[in-house]
């Protein structure tokens, strides 16, 4: 991990509330994994907690986050102008597991991605092509869905399901996935609680293993201020150290 002064090069608005940023910082950059995150510090103010955006992409060159406006600090985030000095602290955490730590060579995976948790996927997707798997990809939001474009030039399948019907399946993503019948040697996810529980659960009964990057508030991102304990297999691990990613048959999922 390493502390920078980057330099903003875009910041712009791509959905309602949602923002894109990239930053110019080679050396993160090529160091960036699929799943990994960065601490964000606004030195503003009152503001002077960083706040943990996931990483969306890495050219190696430039870091790419997209977020969305929850509170005072992404609202200050979504007003930082092109060429400003950002400073970050990253990559943070595992990441998704893609290499020998994964549980099967992974040839053929399905990405699931519920609203905001949605960018990580798109460098997991790129990671996985250049590795040569077959990539599905399913994305879940309430509307307006981001990333759909960039997804469709890299990955196999593309779906997409909308809570009011605007775009794709009316529903949820895991009864597109569970209508497609397909079998997968691993189903790699991240999104809201409730859905990454039922894919848990989902995962379980076909015996497929099922990687889980999970959110929790986070106030140092570096496992000092011991805010985002997780409870896997009996022992309470730092999500921000540890993970952000599990296997879902580790940890405690709801029924």
């Amino acid at each position: 991990m390493k502390l920078l002064h980057t330099q903003i090069l875009s910041n712009a608005q791509i959905a309602p509330d949602i923002f894109s940023m990239t930053v110019h910082a080679p050396e993160i950059a090529n160091k960036a994994r699929a799943g990994q995150f960065a601490m964000i510090y606004l030195d503003n103010g009152e503001l002077l907690l960083p706040r943990p955006i996931s990483i969306c992409d890495a050219d190696g060159e430039n870091l790419r986050f997209v977020y969305q406006i929850v509170g005072e600090g992404t609202k200050a985030m979504a007003k930082m102008q092109k060429g400003k000095s950002l400073k970050i602290l990253a990559p943070l955490g595992k990441g998704f597991f893609t290499g020998q730590e994964a549980r099967t060579s992974l040839k053929n995976a399905a990405l699931i991605g519920g609203g905001i948790g949605t960018p990580p996927l798109l460098l997991l997707a790129k990671t996985l092509k250049a590795q040569g798997s077959h990539v599905d990809v399913y994305l879940g939001f309430r509307n307006h869905p981001i990333l759909v474009n960039a997804f469709e030039n890299m990955v196999d399948n593309l779906h997409v399901a909308t809570e009011d019907g605007s775009v794709g399946h009316k529903g949820n993503i895991l009864e597109v996935l569970q209508s497609q019948n397909q079998t997968y040697d691993e189903i790699l996810a991240c999104g809201p609680r409730p859905m990454l529980d039922a894919l848990a659960n989902y995962a379980s009964s076909k015996a497929i293993p099922c990687q889980l990057s999970m959110e929790e508030r986070m106030a140092c991102g570096l496992g000092t201020c011991v805010g985002c304990v997780l409870n896997v297999n009996g022992t309470y691990l730092k999500i921000c150290t540890e993970g952000p990613v599990f296997y879902s048959d580790n940890i405690s999922c709801q029924h």
